[in-house]
């Protein structure tokens, strides 16, 4: 089981490293050995692409393996929340869309609205 602590914008795995965001942590799921993270993005007049694309998949080592891809259409905005299953790892983001995101690469692999 991997061991996992929070503490605003820093991330401490236990017998790893600590990892530390440019913003605060908002949400964490753990499953098997991947750490999905969620960033909390304040508002702000002008949004950078680690604004926007503000998931990330990380080893139970403290390795990244993959910030979220870019999106095949629609306007950018921040994701808000995360959950996953036993296919997909699921993104919603500021505008109601929920995305489905492969969670071996990151990409993503389909677009719902979410109600």
């Amino acid at each position: 089981e991997i061991g996992v602590r929070l503490v605003g914008s820093e991330m401490c795995i236990r017998d790893s490293k600590n990892i530390v965001f440019e913003d605060e942590i908002f949400q964490v799921k753990i499953e098997d050995d991947k750490i999905y993270v969620l960033l909390d993005i304040k508002p702000k007049e002008k949004l950078t692409y680690d604004d926007c694309n503000n998931v990330f998949c990380y080893s139970g080592k403290g390795r990244k393996i993959w910030q979220i891809g870019v999106r095949p259409k629609g306007n950018p905005t921040v994701y808000t929340m995360i959950n996953f299953d036993d296919k997909y790892l699921y993104a919603n983001d500021f505008m109601g869309r929920r995305y489905y995101i492969d969670k071996n690469t990151g990409e993503i692999q389909g677009m719902m609205i979410a109600k």
